[in-house]
């Protein structure tokens, strides 16, 4: 039974996927029976997959962001509505309240992944083999990239490699102890490293010329990441970063980022790196998650304001607002906090490209921040309004400009972390940038963590990057120093279905 009802759930995936294709291929309808007997059925399966990534979108959000500091923490936002997730993002997590359940969905996405490694390994003769080789580098490293998201967010999770157990979207339960920490990372270790292997057979270049599937470039990316990982973060509890050869593993990642770099570049202005329009044009774009007109939005929209309500506040010069932002629709659900907003120079334009200030006014006359809109992702305009059609970007060269920087710090390479620190601040800030110099490795490493906040705002990166930048301290101070809090809580569906799975030491109780 379990068979026929992942087949079922496998075709829905894949035939959504045939009605918003994300712009990837053509139209089509397959029985259960016929996934792997043609070229064009493969295709339509690797679509699928695509699509199911792009629907785990504000999860990867929560799991990568939302605990990271940057937001504001109150229950009802500056704009009167209530806030999503408050758990998350005040540090509040409990198996009562894990804001994330049933292991993010995840393994729904994993079981496709490995029904399909099986397939490209052991049947579809018919494949060339530039085009198995593409699949199967695209489904190692997104396999990783799941488990890589796991890792970050509940430490050890069971593994599961093979279509031994086929699943629907109800999960009854995987029947499977959770790996440690150190298992599961040397897991995910071990599959970038597979998919960067079958890669290298293969030139760079998008699957389809399209920077919304996985590709090349975006396993060398990931392998950087898993290698920082590895190199500056310990299990919780131990002695030892997961590595047992920090500094190889720091100059692989910089290997792996120098095969991407020369082939992606930036836009001159901060806010065309996430333009709704020509994406696949976009030099800057390594790999995101695909939105398109007509087809799915992102969820940005709760990141704005109600437009029927978001009538009483001013700009700065003390003029009356309405709809500013000409959006069809939104709402504030999560807010970022104004003294993050202060944290900007008025020179770097990050800060208002990426949010809209708007002002209260007191009995005085006098004006008073009152909160944050988010623009960075507002899409193109359809029927008069804004649409949420931008791309959520994954991978995109200031990621590998950063990355690198962070690496060369950790080698002790200071004219390195100058030179990529210099070329953000620049694109930032124009001739009015701050140049930055060395001194020493933790004022490099805050100044590279400043960056990337101001880089990456509502990306998925803030809280994964306090966790492994300056020795985790930011993470501590978050959790009120309790190292146990740094990982997520095993929500009471999981732990009441499969025995196996215990909860996780910081949130027992007696």
């Amino acid at each position: 039974m379990k068979r026929i009802k992942f087949h079922i759930s496998l075709l829905v995936s894949v035939l959504t996927a045939s009605c918003s294709a994300l712009d990837l291929g053509p139209e089509d309808i397959y029985s259960i029976n016929n996934y792997w007997n043609s070229e064009e059925q493969c295709e339509r399966f690797m679509v699928g997959l695509h699509y199911r990534l792009r629907e785990r979108a504000e999860t990867f959000w929560l799991m990568g962001e939302s605990r990271g500091g940057l937001l504001n923490t109150a229950s009802v936002t500056s704009t009167g509505e209530g806030a999503y997730n408050v758990e998350a993002v005040s540090n509040n997590l409990s198996e009562a309240n894990p804001v994330l359940t049933n292991w993010g969905n995840f393994y729904m996405d994993i079981y496709q992944i490995n029904h399909a490694i099986d397939k490209l390994t052991s049947a579809c003769e018919f494949l060339d083999d530039q085009t198995r080789n593409t699949y199967l580098g695209q489904l190692y490293g997104m396999r990783a990239f799941y488990y890589f998201h796991m890792l970050r967010t509940w430490g050890g999770v069971p593994l599961c490699d093979k279509p031994d157990v086929l699943m629907t979207s109800d999960i009854a339960a995987l029947s499977r102890e959770r790996a440690t920490e150190q298992q599961t990372w040397q897991f995910v270790r071990d599959d970038i490293d597979k998919s960067c292997s079958i890669y290298e057979q293969l030139e760079f270049g998008n699957f389809k010329g399209k920077n919304c599937y996985w590709n090349k470039a975006a396993s060398y990316c990931l392998k950087a990441e898993v290698y920082l990982w590895g190199a500056k973060v310990k299990p919780l509890k131990g002695s030892a970063v997961f590595s047992p050869t920090p500094e190889e593993d720091l100059t692989a990642a910089r290997t792996a980022l120098e095969k991407v770099e020369p082939l992606y570049t930036y836009n001159a202005d901060f806010i065309d790196a996430f333009s709704p329009t020509n994406k696949d044009a976009n030099r800057e774009t390594i790999f995101a998650l695909r939105y398109k007109l007509g087809e799915k939005t992102n969820f940005y929209s709760n990141f704005t304001y109600n437009v029927g309500t978001f009538t009483k506040w001013y700009d700065k010069n003390g003029n009356k607002l309405g709809n500013e932002l000409n959006i069809g629709s939104g709402a504030m659900r999560y807010e970022y906090a104004l003294s993050f907003y202060d944290r900007f120079s008025a020179a770097d334009t990050r800060r208002d490209e990426t949010f809209l200030e708007f002002y209260d006014m007191n009995n005085d006359g006098e004006l008073q921040p009152a909160g944050l809109i988010l623009r960075k992702f507002l899409g193109e305009t359809s029927n008069g309004r804004v649409q949420y059609t931008n791309d959520m970007p994954v991978y995109r060269y200031m990621d590998v400009a950063l990355m690198l920087a962070e690496i060369a710090n950790g080698l002790n390479q200071s004219s390195e972390v100058e030179r990529w620190i210099n070329v953000v601040r620049k694109r930032a800030c124009g001739s009015s940038a701050e140049t930055f110099t060395y001194t020493t490795a933790d004022d490099a490493e805050e100044a590279i963590l400043a960056e990337r906040d101001a880089e990456f705002v509502a990306e998925g990166k803030r809280w994964y990057d306090v966790r492994r930048m300056a020795g985790g301290k930011h993470a501590l101070e978050l959790v009120n120093g309790n190292e146990l809090k740094l990982v997520w809580p095993i929500d009471s569906g999981v732990l009441s279905k499969d025995n196996k799975v215990k909860q996780n030491e910081g949130y027992v109780t007696e």
